[in-house]
């Protein structure tokens, strides 16, 4: 019997957690097209581990915990090593960096006090996360050949970005808040 660790999916998220470093070298080293198509094959992968884990009827609690982690490295590391190239302004990651921060020091809080409760992300999470990826796929396309297209796109995703992140944020304090009460 095969590995549950190690199954498809697994293998498909912990591939995205390897292509971190790749995209941080290629960004550092300004080979932003390179960077994009990375960047561009581990989005998909994100989305390729969720079907395989589904399809194969193979989801894992070590996959439940490691794709939101890969996910969080990947974003993280996208969001610091772009505004540190100027491509992405510093507000915007210092308030994707701060609401994730607060999310997980809130949780683990809970856990510590409470013991144990899984957190499953909310429609607003889950649309933060896709702005917050959109908008390092077009600030890094605005930086290669598809300039023409991305700069004009670049803008309003930062905005809508923004928006959702402090949206998502604002929602998860409303929540814990209700939670905390409820348990009070």
């Amino acid at each position: 019997m095969p590995s549950r660790i190690l199954s498809p999916a697994n293998q498909i998220t912990i591939l995205r957690l390897l292509l971190v470093p790749l995209f941080a070298a290629l960004v550092l080293s300004a080979r932003y097209g390179w960077a994009l198509s990375v960047l561009a094959a581990a989005t998909l992968s994100d989305v390729a581990d969720g079907l395989v884990a589904r399809y194969l009827n193979q989801e894992t609690s070590f996959g439940n915990a490691l794709d939101p982690i890969a996910d969080k490295i990947l974003l993280v590391t996208g969001f610091l090593i772009l505004s540190s190239q100027q491509v992405l302004p510093w507000w915007l990651s210092i308030l994707v960096l701060t609401r994730d921060l607060g999310i997980l020091t809130t949780a683990l809080l809970i856990n510590l006090i409470a013991g144990f409760r899984p957190f499953n992300p909310s429609m607003f999470g889950k649309a933060s996360t896709v702005s917050q990826m959109s908008v390092l796929l077009v600030a890094l396309a605005a930086e290669t050949t598809l300039a023409r297209f991305a700069t004009p796109l670049k803008t309003p995703c930062i905005y809508l970005a923004a928006a959702l992140t402090l949206l998502s944020g604002v929602h998860y304090l409303i929540f814990w808040r209700e939670y905390s009460r409820a348990k009070a």
